[in-house]
């Protein structure tokens, strides 16, 4: 019986979490490669159809860049972060917003 419900409860988490990942493309969001040395990119495994920004940040929290990439019609699977050429070595913050208030954060590593 408690084999049951432990196999119940954790089918249930793993839908769940499957759930909620199908509905937020933004939380599948990962840069590559990581450490970076001069181009980055930013993919997610779900295109993203809502407007989003990426804030790039120090460890500090001081804005660095921010970018509004074209989410308008074709579906958002990739950004280009050409900004992190400029940066010095160091650890940074990415912040991914959505219009629908979700949000995945995210670190990485300048070469």
């Amino acid at each position: 019986m408690k084999r049951q419900i432990l196999f119940l409860f954790t089918a249930l988490l793993i839908s769940a979490a499957g759930i909620a990942q199908s509905n937020n493309p933004i939380a599948t969001a990962s840069i590559s490669p990581n450490p970076v040395e001069s181009k980055a990119t930013l993919t997610f495994d779900e295109p993203v159809h809502e407007e989003i920004t990426v804030v790039i940040k120090d460890l500090t929290g001081k804005i660095i860049s921010q970018i509004k990439p074209d989410t308008q019609g074709d579906a958002c699977i990739a950004v280009r972060l050409d900004a992190v050429d400029s940066l010095r070595r160091g650890i940074y913050i990415i912040q991914i917003t959505g219009a629908s208030g979700k949000v995945k954060t995210l670190k990485f590593q300048k070469t």
